[in-house]
């Protein structure tokens, strides 16, 4: 989803976005964003590492286009394939939650 809503010709086709495990980002990217965006980050995510999620935080937040919530005791792509591990569980059900709000908010 941070590829479309980045992307100069399909961005405007998206009033906002939700990202549940971001993978593949470049550094350039945050500055690209035009729309709303949520991250639902893992507490532990070795693709969107703590240096590429700071430079995301660092300019979506400056923009006011960005919103970042970390779910304690979760790994990378936990929102669609979360542990057996009743914590988690319930991290992804409250993630669910979350951009159910989000998009009520900004569609």
């Amino acid at each position: 989803m941070v590829h479309i809503i980045s992307h100069p010709e399909l961005s405007s086709l998206v009033k906002a976005a939700i990202v549940a495990h971001p993978s593949f980002l470049a550094k350039d990217e945050p500055t690209k964003i035009k729309r709303p965006i949520l991250f639902l980050c893992a507490e532990n995510d070795s693709s969107f590492t703590r240096d590429i999620r700071q430079e995301f935080e660092k300019k979506l937040t400056s923009n006011g286009l960005g919103t970042f919530i970390e779910y304690p005791g979760t790994n990378h792509g936990f929102v669609v394939r979360p542990e057996e591990n009743q914590q988690v569980i319930q991290q992804r059900d409250k993630a669910v939650q979350d951009a159910i709000q989000f998009f009520k908010k900004n569609i």
